[in-house]
């Protein structure tokens, strides 16, 4: 019984997930109206909204066909990848649900990783928008 333990503490320690999965999990908006999923794409990361107090259409896509899908469930991060030097998720772009455009974005893990914050911005990040989310333990 004893080495059963032990072989489990070893394999447990092997397999310990990667800083660059501290991401993963689910988020409360600012205002709690809406929950995120951040989730593994391959070898990236990406989000999608899980649940919105009003649930409606994507009217500001600028896709005409898929203006009628509802908003919850849509990927809205896509194609970050884990930057450890810098501890931040980069690279990747924000579909923002509001207005229909999609803008580079970079998240990263605030409050011993119970605050994921996202940046959406054109260019260089100094011009842009901060969201705050809280994670769902």
């Amino acid at each position: 019984m004893n080495f059963c333990v032990f072989i489990m503490l070893g394999l447990s320690t092997f397999f310990k997930a990667s800083p660059s999965d501290a991401i993963l999990g689910e988020y409360w908006a600012e205002d709690k109206t809406g929950k995120i999923e951040i989730i593994k794409c391959g070898h990236k990361y990406c989000g999608r909204l899980i649940w919105k107090d009003r649930n409606r259409k994507d009217t500001k896509n600028p896709d005409k066909a898929k203006r009628d899908r509802s908003i919850v469930g849509i990927q809205f991060l896509n194609d970050f990848v884990y930057d450890a030097d810098d501890n931040i998720w980069d690279g990747g772009t924000v579909y923002s649900i509001d207005n229909g455009k999609t803008y580079k974005g970079k998240l990263w893990l605030e409050d011993n990783g119970q605050t994921l914050k996202m940046r959406g911005f054109i260019g260089f990040s100094l011009i842009g928008k901060t969201a705050a989310f809280k994670r769902i333990n």
